[in-house]
C-alpha cells in the first residue's frame, strides 16, 4: 500500500513541472532579448573636462534625486545623486534655508573633519575647502582613481571605456519606442 502514496506525489510533481517542457511551439515572440544598456547609457566625460567641473554654485537647487545626509554645526549637506550637495543654512532648525549646490559630478558621499570636505568625485577622492559666505571653494587634494568607474543601476561593469574617459552618471534611455 505504501506505493499508492508514492505515485501520487511522482504525479503531482510531474504535474507542476509541465510548464517547463517543451511543447514544439514558437514561443520567442513572447521575450524580447534586451540589455541593460538597452534601458541605461553611460554619462561618460574626458578626465581633463571632469576634473574641472567641481564648483560651488551660490544658487540653491531644487532636491530631486537625494541621497545621504551629513550634518556639521549649522549645515546640512544633502546628496543629489551623482551630482553634489545641497547645502541647507540649519542655523534656525523652524526655518532650514537652501542656500547653495556644491558641484561634484559622480557624487555619493561626503565626510567633513576640521574644515575639510572629503567628497568622492566619481573615481577620485577630493579634499575641499568651502567658504559659503564669499562662494569660494578650493580642491586641496585629488586622489586620482581611488574608486573603480561607477556600475550601472543594474550593477554591470562598463568595458569600452577609452584610457582617460570618466563615468559621472548613468541615465535612463528614452523607452518610448519601446514594443509594448
Amino acid at each position: 500500500m505504501k506505493i499508492k502514496p508514492l505515485a501520487i506525489l511522482l504525479f503531482c510533481c510531474c504535474l507542476s513541472l509541465q510548464s517547463c517542457w517543451p511543447t514544439g511551439t514558437d514561443d520567442t515572440d513572447d521575450f524580447i532579448d534586451l540589455q541593460f544598456s538597452d534601458y541605461f547609457q553611460p554619462v561618460i566625460m574626458q578626465r581633463s573636462e571632469f576634473e574641472t567641473t567641481t564648483t560651488l554654485l551660490t544658487n540653491a537647487e531644487v532636491i530631486i534625486n537625494s541621497g545621504k545626509i551629513y550634518v556639521k554645526d549649522n549645515y546640512i549637506f544633502i546628496n543629489e545623486r551623482n551630482k553634489g550637495f545641497h547645502i541647507i543654512n540649519n542655523t534656525d532648525p523652524t526655518n532650514p534655508q537652501n542656500i547653495a549646490f556644491l558641484n561634484v559630478l559622480g557624487s555619493s558621499d561626503l565626510t567633513i573633519k576640521d574644515d575639510a570636505i572629503y567628497v568622492n568625485n566619481a573615481t577620485d577622492l577630493l579634499a575641499l575647502t568651502i567658504d559659503i559666505n564669499s562662494g569660494t571653494i578650493e580642491i586641496t587634494k585629488r586622489v586620482t582613481n581611488a574608486f573603480p568607474q561607477i556600475r550601472s543601476p543594474f550593477g554591470s561593469e562598463f568595458y569600452n571605456l577609452q584610457e582617460n574617459e570618466i563615468i559621472v552618471d548613468w541615465i535612463l534611455n528614452d523607452t518610448s519606442n519601446e514594443p509594448s
